[in-house]
């Protein structure tokens, strides 16, 4: 519930106390600030041959009005279009390379026209071949839906990888999953 402050032209969250909005000088119009999240996760991610996997989050670096529920699921609060953006790395650790289908479901359903195929490539001598899922979505959502990413694989060795810190020379972790929303049209005008 948002409420405003006497004296102030701000529009607050009366459970967080986050500022959501602000009203022009003359009072007549409210603008709202857009809702983000960004999430990762820090662990592989496997999926059973041929089985459509949701991806998953284990750790949130900011919510604002978009939030992450079991893991895979991330809702919203209000009426907006979003830009959903996210990288994944796949790995192979086979000697065939295999592909990978990604796509985005809304409340459950796969969102129609929107499954992306990629190789992953074959192992070279020991080393596991990767490949990088990047790309973005924009969609519709009303307040209560949510997003998933979901995932398969003809071969079930194929997995999502994070990879630890590194040294020489020093690298930070790589999250096997990166996912950002961003609500598009949120400094919209309102009344």
């Amino acid at each position: 519930m948002a409420r405003t402050r006497s004296g102030t032209a701000f529009l607050y969250d009366s459970t967080t106390g986050d500022i959501v909005g602000v009203r022009d000088p003359d009072n007549s119009e409210l603008y709202l600030v857009p809702n983000v999240g960004a999430f990762s996760d820090t662990t592989d991610q496997t999926a059973d041959a041929d089985t459509a996997k949701a991806m998953t989050f284990n750790t949130v670096q900011m919510e604002r009005g978009v939030e992450l529920v079991a893991n895979s699921k991330i809702y919203v609060d209000r009426l907006a279009t979003y830009n959903v953006q996210f990288s994944a790395m796949f790995s192979n650790p086979e000697s065939t390379a295999y592909a990978v289908s990604v796509w985005p479901a809304v409340n459950g359903v796969a969102v129609p026209d929107s499954c992306t195929d990629l190789t992953v490539p074959n192992k070279h001598g020991s080393i596991s071949g990767k490949e990088v899922a990047a790309w973005n979505f924009f969609v519709d959502l009303k307040a209560g839906d949510y997003i998933e990413l979901y995932w398969s694989t003809p071969q079930a060795t194929v997995f999502i990888e994070h990879q630890h810190t590194r040294t020489t020379p020093a690298r930070p972790a790589t999250p096997s999953v990166i996912l950002t929303v961003n609500e598009i049209n949120g400094q919209r005008r309102i009344g």
